[in-house]
């Protein structure tokens, strides 16, 4: 091994420019690249998919409990909250948290324009950090168990529509068929998730202010928000939660709810698997290509390497460590390109998206250590196996025949 290893270092990094040495530079960029382009689209199909999830699971939770309507809408119908229920599923411990919650339409009114939105509820308990994440400014509304609060969040897109600001106090009219209801929210804080779609749509308000306007007793709810510790868990806690319910409900996931946004996931899954293969093909190539080019050019030497009774395999050790060389040199320089531009893109979002059609307002980048340690480990053992096609020609060559060939 010492004598493949020392020759090979002679021959790839000795000081003077040399054909063998501009080969394996060329050889480390074209690896590097197609690492850095792996490492790139994983990470950002990964960005993708946190950012969507968690989005839609601060809008509408994991798992959403309504009651089965024959008319589809934003507005749900409404069943008296069960204590005893909600009680049970906090002991569950793959549980994070649940919260009743109202859907209610209505329409607000500024000076000049008219706007419908869908009003969501929430009781005193509920976690307000996705808004908090999400806030431009103002703040969070603080609810009550005990009184009724008329503060509520809305979002930037609806404030600029109606050029509203935190503090201002803003018409709002709920119709019921003939029956119309008024009243003055103040708002408190704006807030931008970069999910159009539903910030055109949703605004936050205190679920007594919302039972108020379909009950009197404040015992009324349209559904539960669930939030799962593991998202893996879903399909078992959606199991558990059927048999604690009657048929009247229905248990649906976030892919149930918006299956769109994650069939458009599953098209980026399917773009980003043709780019790895199509990168993993690449760096093969130039591998193997590399490595003929530069058995090759080293024919003369391994005719006297052989000629002076070197077997096969250990002129072949040589090469074994260049391509190692090639290898590890375009591992290191491809994760350094790849992290290096996730760090610019997360630091100052050199790439912009349009919300309306991304669901964000920037190109995202989440890798975890181990994913970036398994796209290492299995593209140098993918790349390693490869080198040993070129080599194997290594032991057709005669030294007869090299010395013809020099």
């Amino acid at each position: 091994m010492q004598f493949g290893y020392h020759i090979a270092k002679k021959l790839s990094f000795k000081t003077q420019q040399t054909f063998t040495k501009t080969v394996t530079l060329l050889a480390i960029i074209a690896v590097s690249i197609s690492v850095s382009v792996v490492i790139l689209s994983f990470g950002i199909l990964l960005g993708f998919k946190k950012e969507i999830r968690e989005k839609v699971k601060g809008y509408a939770g994991d798992i959403n409990v309504t009651r089965y309507q024959l008319a589809s809408g934003n507005e749900t119908n409404l069943f008296d909250i069960d204590s005893a229920f909600i009680t049970k599923t906090k002991n569950d411990p793959a549980i994070e948290s649940i919260y009743p919650f109202i859907h209610k339409a209505g329409i607000l009114k500024s000076d000049s324009t008219l706007e419908g939105i869908i009003f969501k509820g929430v009781p005193a308990n509920f976690n307000f950090y996705f808004y908090q994440k999400h806030l431009v400014w103002g703040k969070i509304p603080i609810y009550s168990d005990t009184s009724d609060s008329y503060d509520i969040l809305i979002s930037e897109y609806t404030a600029t529509i109606l050029d509203l600001d935190t503090g201002d106090r803003v018409d709002l009219y709920f119709i019921d068929q003939a029956d119309v209801r008024r009243r003055k929210p103040k708002i408190c804080g704006v807030f931008n998730t970069g999910l159009r779609e539903f910030d055109k749509q949703f605004a936050i308000a205190d679920l007594r202010s919302i039972q108020r306007i379909v009950d009197q007793t404040y015992t009324q709810a349209g559904g539960y928000q669930i939030n799962i510790k593991d998202a893996n868990s879903t399909p078992e806690i959606q199991d558990q939660l059927s048999k604690l319910l009657d048929y009247t409900y229905a248990i649906q996931t976030m892919q149930d709810l918006y299956p769109t946004m994650f069939q458009w996931l599953d098209i980026v899954d399917t773009n980003v698997l043709v780019i790895i293969i199509l990168m993993s093909i690449v760096a093969i190539i130039n591998i193997i290509t590399m490595l003929l080019i530069l058995i090759i050019e080293r024919i003369p030497m391994i005719g006297i390497l052989k000629s002076m009774g070197a077997s096969s395999s250990k002129i072949g050790s040589i090469f074994n460590w260049q391509g190692g060389f090639i290898l590890f040199g375009g591992l290191l320089l491809g994760n350094i390109i790849a992290l290096g531009l996730a760090h610019l893109q997360k630091k100052y979002t050199i790439i912009q998206l349009n919300p309306d059609t991304y669901y964000m307002d920037a190109v995202p980048f989440h890798l975890p250590y181990d994913y970036l340690v398994y796209i290492n480990l299995i593209a140098l053992l993918v790349c390693f196996i490869f080198t040993y096609i070129p080599i194997r020609l290594i032991h057709r060559i005669q030294p007869v025949q090299s010395i013809q060939f020099s």
